[in-house]
């Protein structure tokens, strides 16, 4: 499954964020969520992102988010760049996969 996102996240716009890719995700399988054409991410999304990353690692599902810049920045700003399962590409998280399983 592959959700992708653009635009803001912001305090405002975090609840339908949470909601658009909770809704989204099926209980098992794979799930990349592509946000590199976000154009900002402030700490709220911070928030939606570990809700995120619990739920899939709570259900065993395999995950994946395509950083852009910003959401990298603010990973990184937050110490956080390692917890979640970050890639440039599409191609690279589903290449890590592969590779996982081979």
């Amino acid at each position: 499954m592959l959700v992708g996102v653009r635009g803001e996240i912001d305090l405002f716009s975090a609840p339908d964020f949470r909601d658009y890719v909770c809704t989204r995700t099926s209980p098992e399988g794979q799930f990349i969520l592509d946000m590199s054409k976000v154009d900002f991410i402030g700490t709220a999304g911070l928030a939606v992102l570990d809700t995120v990353h619990t739920r899939n690692i709570r259900d065993g599902r395999t995950w994946a988010i395509i950083c852009g810049r910003p959401v990298y920045r603010l990973l990184r700003a937050a110490g956080q760049e390692t917890v979640y399962p970050c890639f440039a590409s599409v191609d690279s998280a589903l290449g890590a996969w592969h590779d996982r399983t081979a």
